[in-house]
Order: C-alpha cells, then structure tokens, then sequence
C-alpha cells in the first residue's frame, strides 16, 4: 500500500503576524497624535486674548495766518562797493628829483582845478632846452642876408620874427611861407627841423608839473620830496569826490526788471542815509560763475566816500493778486504746507518773484490758511490745534 503523508506545518513560525500588526498600529497612532498635537496647538494659541496696545496721536500746536491778496511791489537788493568815477592814476614821464609842493603831496590833500600837484626839477632840462633855442636863433640870423638879397619881400617878415623871439619863453611859431622858393630855402637852412625839435622839448618841460585836470583829492602817494623820480614811476592816484559808481551784480532772470536810466535806491547798510543813483550802464555778458549781469550805477550826494558797501533797490513793476510768504515756509522752493481742517496739507506753488526773505506766491486764494511759523517734522496729513492769540 502506499503511504499518505501529511505536510504539518512548524508550530514556532505562526506569532509572527501579530507583531507586524502591533507595529503598524503603533506608528498611525503616533502619527495621529502628532497631527492632533499641531492642530489643537494654533487653537489654543489663537484663543488667547492679546492685551489692546493703545496709539496716542500726536497734535502739533501751530500758529496760522490767513492769506489776503495785493498788489506786491518788486524789489531786487543787491549789495556793492562805491567807486570814484573819475580816477586818475599819476605816472612820471620824465626824471628828476621831486621839490617840495605848496601843499603836502599826501592821501587826502585836495587841489583845486589847475592847480600843481607836483613839481619835479627841470632844471638841467631846461638848460637844454635853451641851448637848442639859441640854435635855431642863430640859423635864422645867419640866413638873414641871404634873404636880404634873393628874397627882399619876405625879409621885414624874418626880421620881426627875430625881433620876438626870447631863449627864455616858448620859441614862437614860425611864420608862414608865401611862395615855394622861400619854403625850399628856410628848409634847406634846418631852420624848420631845429624849430619843430624845440617844440617837441617844450611839451616834454610841461610834464615836469603835474596839475589837477579837476577838483580832486590825493588818495595815494608813493614818492616823497626828495626822491629821485623815474619815468614811467607811479607817483600816486587822485579821485573826484563829485561823482560816484557802484558795480552790482543781479541775478539774469531779474533783467526784465532793471533798465538803464533807470533811479535806484542807495542805502548805507545801517539804512540810515539813502541816496538816488541812476542805472548808466549794463554789462550784456552774464558771468558764467555767477550767472548774474553787472550794472553800473551813477551817484552823488553828500557824505558819499569811495570804498562804502551799500545796498542798491532797484524797484520794478508790481505783482498783482499775490501773497508774500517768508521763505522759511517753502518746501523745496516749490511748495508749503496749508491747514485742511485740522490736519495739514503739502500743495505746490506758483512763485512769481524771490525776495530776500521772502516769496512772492500767486496762487494762494483769499482766505486760505497758511502756517505762521514752520513746524519741524510736518508732513502732508499731519494733525494739528491752532493756538492764535
């Protein structure tokens, strides 16, 4: 018979598939429970109330001003030192020692017109000047006969000439030729080079005085009695106290507003003494440093001296429908806070004219309210409380 035989299986493999399952168990129970733990986490933190944290707003306290508009006139101020218009500096053409003067040759003497300021020793030039005087005396002396005999008609004309003359004033002016013979003989004698040489020494004498082309002061001296002059030396500067000009620079985009001919308006910088000048001159080229344009000024009046720093107003057409706000108030130069309730507001500006402290503004309306005093920190939507007394 055949045998049957049964497969019995190992009784020692059969707890294994209880273990796996506890495992697998185990980890979803972790995982759960770690999910739980984050979800309830942001509930239990969002269910605590935080403590309200209060703001104070901040109110600054401002003193306002209500805008009215006029008519503004315009005023451009500008700053410059007076000069005398008439100066003349005084130079040496010649050479000799300076001689003591009626008057002392020092800063502030005056000398009335023509009269010597300075006198330089001309003697030895003088002597000179003599010597060649007596030289033309001579040639026309010993041209005398021959005029006598070839030229009878003209000789009484010579003679009376000789007659005047003196080595000691000015040689006298030669009298004039009546044909062409004659003026080819006195020619060809050197009468007329020796004549026109003297002439020349003449002029030369006269610049060894020096007078006043005007009622003038002194206000520089740089040679003393005494000293030994050189030509080409300057001697010194005299100025005209009459007449006076002030150089101020102004702004290119102020041009429409000066012209000359035009009166200005001279002050000490104390605005204590004023005086009215008169625009002579403008200067057409704008200095590319400053970007201004120089025009001359013409005064005079009493207590005027050169060297004075003074204040020129040149007045122009007025601006109407305007507002003067100071300067301090300007954001930027193109805008400025306005009060909008109780808050501030930053608008722009329509700026007609700068003044020194102030700006001409022409689009403000009647009645808006504009600060009085700038407010550090301000910013657009500020909040305020006005304080005006």
């Amino acid at each position: 018979m055949a045998q049957t035989h049964k497969l019995i299986s190992n009784p020692t493999t059969m707890p294994e598939k209880p273990i796996i399952w506890r495992g697998i168990i185990g980890f979803i129970l972790g995982v759960a429970l770690v999910f739980l733990a984050l979800k309830f986490k942001d509930r239990i933190v969002a269910s605590k109330k935080q403590p309200a944290i209060k703001v104070e707003k901040q109110v600054k306290k401002v003193i306002t001003d209500t805008v009215r508009n006029s008519s503004i006139p315009v005023e451009i101020i500008e700053k410059g030192t007076l000069q005398a218009l008439r100066k003349v500096e005084l130079y040496s053409e010649v050479q000799g020692i300076m001689k003591p003067g009626q008057k002392l040759f020092k800063p502030g003497q005056s000398y009335r017109e023509g009269e010597w300021i300075l006198e330089i020793d001309d003697s030895e030039f003088l002597s000179s000047l003599k010597a060649e005087r007596s030289v033309i005396y001579n040639q026309i002396a010993q041209a005398m006969p021959d005029i006598r005999l070839d030229y009878p008609e003209h000789y009484e004309k010579w003679s009376a000439y000789l007659g005047r003359f003196d080595v000691n004033t000015d040689v006298p002016l030669l009298p004039s030729f009546d044909e062409d013979k004659e003026r080819f003989f006195i020619n060809s004698k050197g009468i007329v080079t020796s004549y026109y040489k003297i002439r020349n020494l003449e002029e030369r004498l006269k610049k060894f005085r020096i007078k006043a082309p005007f009622y003038c002061l002194l206000t520089e001296a740089m040679v003393f009695p005494g000293a030994l002059v050189r030509p080409g030396q300057k001697l010194g500067e005299i100025i005209s106290p009459a007449v006076y000009e002030m150089a101020v620079s102004v702004d290119a985009s102020y041009i429409n507003y000066i012209q000359t001919d035009q009166q200005v308006k001279l002050r000490d910088l104390e605005a204590q003494n004023t005086w009215t000048g008169r625009v002579v001159r403008i200067d057409p080229v704008v200095n590319t440093v400053t970007q201004g344009i120089t025009a001359y000024i013409e005064v005079r009046g009493k207590g005027l001296k050169a060297g004075m720093f003074l204040e020129a107003i040149f007045s122009g057409t007025p601006v109407v429908n305007s507002f003067e706000l100071s300067r301090k108030l300007l954001i930027e130069n193109k805008s400025t806070f306005v009060v909008r309730g109780d808050s501030l507001a930053l608008i722009p500006l329509t700026i007609s004219f700068f003044k020194e402290s102030t700006a001409v503004v022409s689009n403000l309306k009647d009645g808006d309210i504009v600060l009085k005093n700038p407010v550090p920190g301000a910013y657009d939507g500020m909040l305020i409380e006005v304080i005006n007394p």
